[in-house]
């Protein structure tokens, strides 16, 4: 019998666990390719689906911009199928980076008023949502995504500053605070550069959280921020101030408290701290309209002629002569672009029907004021200056006009609209580039009292815009004060003793000592001269935003509103000057200059007025 031996045993027994081992480590290796395989597969479908992802998030971007520019440009957005839409209402974008993206934007709710804090005070925007949803699809496979927003749009009327400087951030940004005479102001102020505050050696620069109200303080908006710094000198002499500018930090009480002065140049978190969240630098720049709506043909003309609003009521005003005689009117009622030249020229509400009220309504003379301050520019001549003509337009006679208008039987016998009027007159040509107004004479615009028996005296809300330099003749809205913006290329303020024959040899003294001389309730919209560079040639700064032409010495300014400038002036561009010997510009006044708190009330607001946007994410669905 034969035996096997106990080796050969084990060698079958290693053969049969090698196979074992192999099978086992085959399984793994197939586990593991397969695992692979799926993680591969895996990754490249989260690849996708995250490229889907991000594709469909492009088109909420559009959305989103799409809306925004709508609004910057003063036109409401409706919906994508309003916009361009597919029959969907969908706005296709083909091939971004292999995907079809496509967006749609469904109409918002009716406009509504939303707070939102800034600082220790509130702002009040008009908002604006809107439902988006946007979907993306891929050129190469089947990945998909479909992504739903809700944003708000946040408009945000200028009016609610007391003084606002934007641009670009430049030089020409920069706010300038550096009067001669005492200056205390209160109300929000913002620079999208650097801030220049210096007291005069003859009196204070003072910042208050109240509006003085003879006596009855009312506690109003108080916040002093910069894009950039905040220094205490002259921009443009580089000179270190006489005293120290002052902010309030407390409470509303009419005793000052020396507490927080301005004394160095401020550029950090931890000066800041110094003024309670009163006083910021280096916030963000703030994106504000330009001049471009102002221009002939732009905006503020078109909707002048057809607010396209059932609650404004538009009068257009274009040319270079009376009425009748190279000025044509146009309103928007009974139907836009509605031509009542004639009726104004025989002053009629209709054929053979008189109206009632100060005469003359609009009127253009010969060359009517002397601007010494146009003179001193290269090339110019201070002492001899500018001449500038005017179309003269009596506001308060206008209105009441209207409204007689309106309430004959022949045009509808109607009332005013509940928002108020939009007012735009030019005396510049349509061309394809702004009309620089170099010639001589120059072109202006004229706000006055012409008629007997008129007054300073708006019939509701107002905005009043023109692309020429602006004139503000003697009081303005200090009757039954309503809410008015004045837009121009420049705001000029005329004493209540004006006269016509002002020359640059000698200029008129207004009124008596101590007298207000200008008492102006308005929002002013106007260009600005800046200081071309520290050290360099001075604009004139803030306390010159509304440029004056008289000696104005132991005299009061006295204003309330808000100074928003938005653009340095193309029309009127001047350097800024005072008096000395024979040639002459004007000697300042005692600025009584606040911000007008009843801008805190909605109802108050003008239509059509310069706002900023902003968009808020509402909520968000994948």
């Amino acid at each position: 019998m034969k035996k096997t031996s106990f080796l050969n045993d084990e060698k079958g027994s290693t053969v049969i666990i090698f196979l074992f081992v192999m099978s086992m480590l085959a399984a793994l290796a197939v586990g593991a390719l397969q695992m692979t395989s799926l993680n591969l597969e895996s990754s490249n479908a989260q690849r996708k689906g995250k490229n889907a992802f991000y594709a469909a998030e492009v088109g909420i971007d559009l959305a989103a911009n799409a809306i925004i520019g709508s609004f910057e440009n003063l036109a409401v957005y409706t919906t994508s199928a309003d916009n361009g839409g597919d029959g969907e209402g969908f706005i296709t974008v083909n091939n971004y980076r292999g995907h079809n993206v496509k967006y749609k934007v469904t109409n918002p709710q009716t406009r509504y008023l939303y707070e939102t804090v800034q600082g220790n005070s509130i702002l009040t925007h008009y908002a604006y949502t809107y439902e988006i949803e946007a979907e993306s699809t891929s050129l190469t496979d089947n990945s998909k995504e479909t992504l739903r927003e809700k944003i708000r749009i946040l408009e945000t009327p200028l009016v609610q500053w007391f003084v606002f400087y934007g641009g670009d951030g430049g030089n020409d940004s920069d706010l300038e605070i550096t009067p001669g005479p005492g200056m205390t102001s209160w109300g929000r102020v913002h620079s999208n550069g650097d801030i220049w505050l210096r007291a005069g050696c003859s009196g204070s620069l003072r910042f208050q959280n109240f509006d003085p109200n003879n006596g009855n303080p009312i506690p109003t908006p108080h916040s002093i921020t910069a894009a950039g710094e905040i220094r205490n000198w002259h921009k443009g002499q580089n000179a270190v101030a006489c005293t120290s500018p002052q902010i309030k930090t407390t409470n509303t009480s009419l005793v000052w408290e020396d507490n927080a002065p301005i004394n160095f140049i401020m550029d950090n978190d931890a000066q800041e701290a110094t003024f309670n969240d009163f006083v910021f630098v280096n916030e963000p720049i703030i994106q504000a309209p330009g001049n471009t709506q102002f221009q002939r043909g732009g905006f503020y003309e078109q909707r002048a002629a057809n607010p396209q609003r059932p609650d404004v009521d538009g009068i257009q005003i274009i040319g270079q002569g009376d009425p009748g005689a190279g000025t044509n009117i146009v309103v928007s009622r009974p139907a836009p672009n509605t031509d009542v030249t004639a009726l104004i020229a025989a002053g009629e509400t209709s054929p053979g029907v008189p109206y009632v009220g100060p005469w003359p309504i609009i009127q253009n003379g010969p060359v009517q004021i002397n601007n010494c301050r146009e003179g001193n520019q290269p090339g110019g001549n201070v002492a001899v200056g500018v001449p500038v003509q005017t179309t003269d337009i009596d506001l308060y006679a206008l209105e009441l006009w209207y409204t007689q208008y309106l309430a004959d039987p022949v045009n509808g016998g109607g009332t005013l609209a509940d928002a108020g009027f939009l007012v735009y007159a030019s005396r510049s040509p349509v061309a394809p580039v702004p009309f620089l107004n170099t010639g001589n004479p120059r072109q202006a615009i004229r706000l006055m009292q012409i008629g007997a028996g008129s007054s300073p005296q708006l019939s509701a809300n107002t905005t009043f815009a023109t692309d020429n330099p602006l004139y503000i003749d003697g009081d303005f809205n200090s009757v039954n004060t309503v809410g008015a913006a004045i837009i121009g290329d420049a705001i000029n303020l005329l004493s209540i003793s004006w006269n016509d024959t002002k020359t640059c040899g000698g200029y008129p003294t207004p009124g008596a000592n101590g007298s207000t001389q200008a008492t102006v309730r308005a929002a002013f919209f106007g260009g600005y001269s800046s200081t071309d560079a520290p050290g360099g040639t001075y604009g004139g700064g803030l306390h010159n935003y509304m440029r004056y032409h008289e000696r104005w010495t132991d005299r009061i300014s006295d204003f309330k509103g808000a100074m928003i400038g938005l653009w340095t002036s193309v029309q009127e561009t001047g350097n800024w000057c005072q008096g000395s010997g024979g040639a002459r510009c004007y000697q300042p006044p005692t600025r009584q200059y606040g911000w007008d708190h009843r801008f805190g009330d909605p109802d108050f607001w003008p239509p059509f007025m310069p706002s900023i946007f902003g968009v808020e994410r509402v909520g968000f669905l994948e």
